[in-house]
């Protein structure tokens, strides 16, 4: 399928190449107002944090801690998004010379998500009279009555979805809490805390305090969380992602950077490499250690320091990729070749590693296009993780078939769950009846945006391109096909990784590496091909190469191809 044609005439005032302009008629924008302001989004267009349901009260309560010197508790998640907030928060809290907060991360094999009585019973032993949570706390409302019980306040900072019964706390602060203002926003948990901490600085400054931080330094954790959770990058997030990258690319950091180039980055950081690269590694300290170790890092001012535990996080990625790779072998196995013609895939398997069942889901769902829910059983009882595709909400999904579930949470695109080990069956089919029909109807094929010539990937368009990124969720990478290429040669980088020379109008096109599919060795010798073109830049020199999304023979519609790996 390809959506559009290249209009020539489309905004004249602006000075962008008629492919960008088509892409951006293409993105629903409607006149150059419209584009320059999301082309080029700017902290100014942020909104008033203070309108967010339930702020003031908790900066006020907040701000009174501070000044009474009161212990505040952090209670948070232990993932990239959990991680990064309570970061956030330690960060700003030292920087205005607060005590730095007591931090409670949660194991995720003992204790599982969310707010739980032994957080809370840690943090009133070390004299917490005061407990915010990040990215958690929307559902806990026993838990929270047990901190009130216990002489303790309760500011809640969240993203997921809450449920009918919502927690009595002091203060909820959670876009999607019914009246919010900023209920149009797909905010991650590290966006919320960072609008809280925009606002309890406002506060703080009202009640007379001087030199108070600038909080762009600390965009480059909002950007990491907002990536790696996989939140629409439009509207508010475009803001923040597009300004947390040039801070931590131009910034003088110190844990963000260093783990950078232990993974191996030695160029620009993109959206895609926190998806891929810088996520996973601080996702594996509480996947298959201890999420402390984490936050260790990007808290650290001491460069030594955080190249040892940047060094360590990378060794446990590796242990977690290798723990991964196992158990998505045996999930695959067990949904059978020709068995994933449902609407979503359910795999359970017995003691599966709790800290990789989410990923897995995320591979399951990425390589079959459905949503996937993987889940592990010990004692009869099966704790799930589950992550869905665009035009699927899965948190939805689950709430109609819930009376099979004993809890379940999350949001659009990732929940978690626990049921009953005899139940599985009787859930997946009619989890399966409810995704169908939400499925969106899609073309066979890939969605290619625009059918354009060799001549048309000039440096130009290339730059222009660049403006349009931070690529993810909600802003996709652009797709174009150019037909009839002639395959010069294909070569075979490693046993699953091949790579082709194309030419095309006297031109020589290099792709990137991608899988070795079958078919990919006896192509024939012109074929159509969809991609997005890609510049790196390698010793000063900028090189195009293309990301295939999709090869066949020419003049055929495209179907689904080579993926980047």
């Amino acid at each position: 399928m390809i959506r559009g044609t290249i209009e020539s005439d489309l905004f004249p005032e602006l000075t962008f190449t008629p492919i960008m302009k088509t892409l951006m008629k293409l993105r629903g924008l409607r006149d150059p107002g419209e584009v320059i302001d999301y082309l080029y989004p700017s902290l100014g267009n942020l909104r008033d944090p203070r309108d967010m349901r339930g702020m003031l009260p908790a900066c006020e309560r907040t701000a009174c801690a501070i000044e009474k010197g009161e212990t505040i508790g952090v209670f948070t998640d232990y993932d990239v998004d959990g991680v990064c907030s309570a970061a956030l928060l330690h960060r700003f809290f030292l920087r205005i010379g607060a005590p730095s907060p007591v931090v409670f991360i949660p194991d995720r094999t003992r204790d599982g998500y969310g707010l739980n009585a032994r957080g809370i019973a840690a943090l009133h032993a070390q004299g917490v009279s005061l407990l915010i949570t990040a990215d958690c706390g929307s559902n806990a409302y026993d838990e929270v009555e047990q901190a009130k019980e216990l002489g303790i306040d309760v500011i809640i900072t969240d993203h997921h979805e809450p449920g009918q019964h919502l927690p009595r706390a002091l203060a909820l602060i959670n876009p999607k809490q019914p009246g919010c203002p900023f209920g149009d926003e797909d905010l991650c948990g590290a966006g919320v805390v960072f609008h809280f901490i925009v606002a309890l600085r406002a506060v703080l400054r009202e009640r007379g305090w001087k030199e108070l931080p600038n909080l762009r330094q600390d965009l480059d954790l909002v950007a990491m969380a907002t990536v790696a959770d996989v939140v629409a990058l439009s509207g508010i997030n475009r803001i923040l992602v597009k300004e947390g990258l040039a801070v931590l690319n131009t910034s003088e950091g110190v844990g963000l950077p260093v783990l950078a180039r232990v993974a191996g980055i030695h160029h620009e950081v993109y959206a895609k490499d926190i998806g891929f690269i810088l996520g996973p590694r601080i996702n594996a300290a509480g996947r298959v250690a201890s999420a402390e170790r984490a936050l260790d890092l990007l808290i650290t001012e001491d460069e030594r320091t955080a190249y040892g535990i940047a060094n360590e996080l990378h060794l446990l990625n590796r242990r977690r990729q290798a723990t991964e790779q196992r158990v998505l072998r045996e999930a695959l196995a067990m949904i059978g070749e020709g068995d994933h013609t449902g609407s979503v895939i359910v795999a359970a398997g017995t003691d599966w590693h709790l800290g990789v069942i989410g990923i897995v889901a995320s591979r399951l769902a990425s390589l079959f296009d459905r949503p996937a829910i993987v889940i592990t059983i010990t004692d009869g009882v099966g704790k799930g993780s589950g992550r869905s595709v665009a035009g699927i909400d899965l948190h939805a999904a689950l709430s109609e078939v819930s009376a099979h579930l004993l809890a379940f949470g999350g949001h659009k695109m990732a929940v978690g769950l626990s049921i009953e080990a005899s139940r599985i069956p009787a859930f997946a089919s009619a989890l399966g009846a409810v995704v169908g029909r939400m499925r969106p109807r899609r073309a066979l094929g890939v969605a290619v945006d625009l059918k354009i010539s060799a001549l048309d990937l000039t440096p130009a368009l290339l730059t222009d391109l660049e403006i349009l990124a931070p690529f993810g969720e909600g802003n996709p990478e652009p797709v174009f096909m150019i037909p009839s290429m002639e395959v010069v040669s294909t070569r075979k980088l490693s046993a699953s990784q091949i790579k082709l020379i194309l030419t095309h109008s006297g031109r020589v096109f290099h792709t990137l590496g991608c899988s070795a599919r079958p078919g990919l060795n006896q192509l024939p010798r012109y074929v159509d091909v969809a991609f997005t073109p890609v510049r790196k830049r390698i010793n000063g020199q900028s090189y195009l190469y293309l990301d295939l999304r999709a090869v066949s023979p020419a003049g055929r519609i495209p179907v689904p191809g080579p993926a980047e790996t």
